[in-house]
């Protein structure tokens, strides 16, 4: 059995008119870890999570989850994985509780039993008393539960999360913040895009820098941003610290020859 959750070798992708997204990305992500994806806009990011959850057409290289390749046992691969877009995309339309059981049925459970799945993780996500009312009125961050809900339903060993708190209050991403570590505490593997530093510092134990779709750095926060970067300080010198890493500096916790 492989230990890896996610491993990518070789990934590139040019989309049309030559504009390159991944030049020989390399990438191990261990199984039960909680990993950040980092990296300015044009990255690449999405386009590896489009990859891994078979969004984007794979043009070199190969990408194993948990040992399965997801173009040649889709099946295998994919039904052990999660995935939380950045974009809202369920039908606003249809209630709460259909989105979930149709989401469940689509990964083979039967409808008992996916009634049951969409009550707990209703339930867990706090939907629980808006089971019947379709989501057009809920807000951002509701929203947001209804997508992480929708994707635990079927009891991912891998969760992929394409900037989950983009756009929330304080409030709801500490929220967000609570049940992912509960989820990766209970076993769960998390693979994380976001852009905000300190959701990098302080829920990661590693994190990927992409920059021009090469991965320039895969580290713990500590090396990345510095030795307080875990200690809920220094907030202010994230961004210098990131910035410098992108312009091609060493990582903070890095020792010079």
């Amino acid at each position: 059995m492989s230990q890896a959750a996610i491993e990518l070798q070789g990934l590139h992708k040019t989309y049309k008119g030559g504009q390159p997204a991944l030049a020989g990305v390399d990438l191990s992500v261990p199984r039960g870890a909680f990993h950040g994806l980092l990296g300015p806009n044009g990255a690449g990011k999405s386009t590896l999570i489009g990859l891994m959850t078979g969004l984007v057409r794979l043009e070199a290289g190969s990408v194993r989850l948990f040992g399965h390749d997801p173009e040649r046992d889709p099946v295998a691969a994919r039904r052990r994985v999660g995935l939380v877009p950045q974009e809202v995309n369920f039908n606003s339309f249809e209630p709460i509780n259909e989105i979930i059981e149709t989401q469940a049925m689509y990964y083979g459970l039967p409808r008992r039993r996916a009634r049951e799945r969409t009550r707990v993780v209703l339930e867990r996500v706090g939907l629980e008393e808006r089971t019947t009312r379709k989501p057009w009125g809920l807000s951002g961050g509701m929203k947001r539960r209804l997508m992480l809900a929708r994707a635990l339903v079927h009891e991912p060993e891998l969760l992929i999360l394409d900037e989950p708190t983009a756009g929330l209050d304080v409030e709801a991403r500490r929220d967000t913040w609570a049940l992912l570590q509960e989820l990766n505490t209970a076993g769960t593997t998390i693979l994380m895009s976001s852009h905000y530093l300190e959701e990098m510092r302080d829920l990661c134990q590693t994190v990927a820098v992409l920059k021009e779709g090469r991965l320039i750095a895969n580290d713990t926060p500590e090396r990345l941003f510095g030795a307080d970067a875990g200690s809920g300080t220094g907030d202010q010198g994230l961004e210098t610290r990131f910035l410098r890493l992108l312009e091609g500096g060493e990582p903070e916790g890095e020792e010079k020859p």
